[in-house]
């Protein structure tokens, strides 16, 4: 099992940013993900994920989530431009991937809208 600061790590050295700013993307990535899934989905994500994120992915989805892109919501909160924040949004998807095996991330993106799935990846 991957650890969070495993997680924290791979996002830092990808997308060359902080501990804070990788903590950020994983639990806006994580959000935004769990946010989408049906229940059954949201369970089996947030049981996969290190206990740090696992209240990020069970969180009530709020209507600013739907209404702002990912991208959006992650340059305001670290205040950086597009590029940045997509490069630490992939860079958080890619480690949360790793977690899963390849069908398994099948199912979580083909519930996900195809904005969202063109920002993680």
């Amino acid at each position: 099992m991957m650890t969070y600061r495993e997680l924290i790590r791979r996002v830092k050295e990808a997308a060359h940013v902080n501990d804070d700013s990788s903590q950020d993307a994983l639990e806006l990535v994580v959000e935004n993900v769990a946010v989408h899934l049906s229940d059954h989905t949201r369970r089996e994500f947030a049981a996969a994920l290190p206990s740090e994120l696992q209240s990020a992915a069970q969180m009530v989805p709020t209507i600013s989530h739907l209404d702002e892109d990912i991208v959006e919501q992650l340059m305001d909160l670290e205040d950086v431009d597009e590029s940045g924040a997509l490069a630490r949004i992939k860079a958080a998807w890619q480690a949360l991937s790793d977690i899963f095996d390849s069908h398994e991330v099948d199912e979580i993106t083909a519930e996900l809208p195809y904005q969202m799935v063109a920002a993680l990846e």
